[in-house]
C-alpha cells in the first residue's frame, strides 16, 4: 500500500542495506517506524511483540527471518526452523512458510537463494491477497456497504492488501462507497489503531466503535454483513481468529447478518482435523491489565486501567463451520470436504 508518498509492504527485503525490514505495528497509529535487522532471533521477538502481526505477515516475517538465518547463522538451521515455527503457535502461515524455506533449501548454492525464496513467498501472499479482495468485492453488494471487521485483515496483517479488508479496498477502488464499523478489538486494540488507519490512509469511511456494540449493531439494522479474517482454517472448516470473532458469528446468526471469512489458500490447514485441536495462545494477563498509548504531549506512556486480579488473556477462539456463511479464498469460495 502507498504511504507517505511511497509503496511499503508490512515486511520486506531491504535490498540497499541486505537487511529484512518491518513497519513496526505496535507504534501505530501514533508514530511510522520502519525496523531492520540481520539477525533471525530479533524478527523472531518481533513477531512474539507482536510488532509484525497478522497471519501471512508473520509468515512472510518467517520466510526472511530463515532467509537471515541461511546467511549468517547456517550451522543451525534446523534449530532456527523451529524457533520460528513456535514462535506464535495459532497463525498457521507460519508453519507453511516454514516449511517452504525447508523444502527450498537444498537448492540454497548461495546465500542470496534463501533471501529470493523468501522474497518469493511474501510476493506469492500479496498476489493471492489482490485475487481474494476481486472475490470477496464480487459477493459483496455494490453501492452502500455497511460492513463490520473485526482485528486487522488489512495489508499490514497480509504483507500487502488484505484478506477482509482487501474486498473493502477493491469495492472502494471501483468507485463504491464501502462503509466499515471498526471493532477496536481488545486488548491489543488491533481495529481502532491499525485498521481505523489503514482506512484512513485510504480514504474509505468507516467508524470505530467498542467491541460490545457489534449487538446493537446489528439489532437496528446497522450492518449488512460481518467480514473477518483467519489464522487457521481446519479441515472440516472450523476457523480460528481473534479473540471475539465466534462472538461476532454468534450474533450474526441470531440477527440473520451474513458472516464471511477472507483467507488465502496458505491458511488453510488439512492436517488439523476440527477447530478443536487448533492450539489457542494464551498471552500475557499484562496486555489485559495495562494499555499503552501516548499522553497528551504524544510522549509514550503506559497506565494501568484495571485492578490487580487474575486476568485471563487468549489471543483466539474458533468459530464452528455452521455459523459461516461462505469462506473466501483467493480461488473463491471453500468448503470442506465433508462437513
Amino acid at each position: 500500500m502507498r504511504v507517505r508518498g511511497r509503496d511499503y509492504w508490512a515486511v520486506y527485503w531491504d535490498a540497499e542495506a541486505q537487511c529484512a525490514a518491518w513497519i513496526d505495528q505496535t507504534e501505530l497509529p501514533f508514530r511510522w517506524a520502519v525496523r531492520r535487522t540481520r539477525d533471525p532471533e530479533r524478527l523472531v521477538r518481533a513477531i512474539q511483540r507482536m510488532e509484525v502481526r497478522g497471519a501471512p505477515t508473520i509468515g512472510a516475517a518467517a520466510a526472511l527471518g530463515l532467509a537471515l538465518a541461511w546467511r549468517h547463522a547456517r550451522d543451525d538451521w534446523e534449530g532456527w526452523c523451529e524457533r520460528f515455527a513456535a514462535a506464535r503457535p495459532t497463525a498457521v502461515n507460519l508453519m507453511h512458510a516454514v516449511a517452504f524455506m525447508q523444502a527450498q533449501s537444498p537448492h540454497f548454492a548461495r546465500a542470496e537463494d534463501a533471501v529470493e525464496a523468501a522474497v518469493a513467498w511474501a510476493r506469492a501472499e500479496v498476489a493471492r491477497h489482490r485475487r481474494l479482495g476481486e472475490q470477496l468485492a464480487a459477493r459483496l453488494a455494490r453501492g452502500r456497504r455497511r460492513i463490520l471487521t473485526h482485528c486487522n485483515t488489512g495489508w499490514l496483517a497480509a504483507v500487502d492488501w488484505g484478506t477482509a479488508l482487501a474486498g473493502v479496498y477493491a469495492l472502494h477502488r471501483a468507485g463504491e462507497q464501502p462503509f466499515v464499523w471498526v471493532n477496536e478489538t481488545r486488548p491489543r486494540w488491533q481495529g481502532g489503531r491499525l485498521t481505523a488507519w489503514e482506512l484512513a490512509e485510504e480514504g474509505v469511511r468507516h467508524c470505530i466503535q467498542v467491541d460490545s456494540a457489534s449487538a446493537f449493531r446489528m439489532q437496528r439494522g446497522e450492518v449488512d454483513a460481518v467480514v473477518v479474517g483467519a489464522d487457521r482454517i481446519a479441515a472440516n472448516g472450523d476457523v480460528a481468529n481473534k479473540i471475539g470473532t465466534l462472538m461476532l458469528a454468534a450474533l450474526a446468526r441470531a440477527y440473520g447478518v451474513p458472516f464471511f471469512v477472507a483467507a488465502p489458500t496458505t491458511t488453510l490447514d488439512a492436517k488439523t482435523p476440527t477447530g478443536e485441536a487448533i492450539p489457542i495462545e494464551e498471552r500475557a494477563p499484562e496486555e489485559i491489565i495495562y494499555a499503552d498509548g501516548v499522553d497528551a504531549s504524544g510522549a509514550p506512556a503506559r497506565v494501568r486501567v484495571l485492578c490487580d486480579a487474575p486476568a485471563s488473556n487468549p489471543a483466539f477462539d474458533v468459530t464452528p463451520y455452521a455459523w459461516i456463511t461462505e469462506i473466501i479464498t483467493e480461488d473463491g469460495p471453500w468448503r470442506p470436504r465433508c462437513s
